[in-house]
C-alpha cells in the first residue's frame, strides 16, 4: 500500500474507531485497505526466519542470567573487597587507595 493510499486508509480507521458511520464506499475501501494491511504483515510473518528469532531470544535469555550471575558475583566480592580494606585500616591503621605509599627515591 502506498503512503497516499494509506493515508486515506487511515483517516477512515480513526472515524470507524471512533464510533463514525461510514458510507458504503468509504466501508469497501476501509475494509480493502485492512485486508491488504492484514496480507502484508502475513507476508512479514511468513518471510520471517522464526527458527532464527527462538535462537535468538534463547541466547538473550542465556545471556540475561550469565548477566545475573556475574552481577551476584560482584556485589559478593565488593562485600568481601570491604571487608578487607576494613581488616587492612585496623591493622596498618592506612586506607587502601590508588596511591603508592613507598618512599619517592628524592
Amino acid at each position: 500500500m502506498d503512503q497516499a493510499i494509506y493515508q486515506q486508509w487511515w483517516q477512515l480507521h480513526i472515524r470507524a474507531a471512533r464510533g463514525e458511520s461510514l458510507s458504503a464506499g468509504e466501508q469497501a475501501i476501509y475494509e480493502a485497505g485492512m485486508a491488504e494491511l492484514d496480507a502484508e504483515e502475513r507476508l512479514l510473518w511468513e518471510d520471517a526466519n522464526l527458527d532464527l528469532l527462538r535462537r535468538l531470544k534463547a541466547e538473550v535469555e542465556r545471556l540475561e542470567a550469565t548477566h545475573a550471575q556475574l552481577q551476584a558475583r560482584s556485589q559478593r566480592l565488593d562485600r568481601r573487597i570491604w571487608m578487607l580494606e576494613g581488616a587492612y585500616m585496623g591493622i596498618t591503621g592506612l586506607e587502601l587507595n590508588s596511591q603508592s605509599y613507598v618512599a619517592s627515591p628524592v
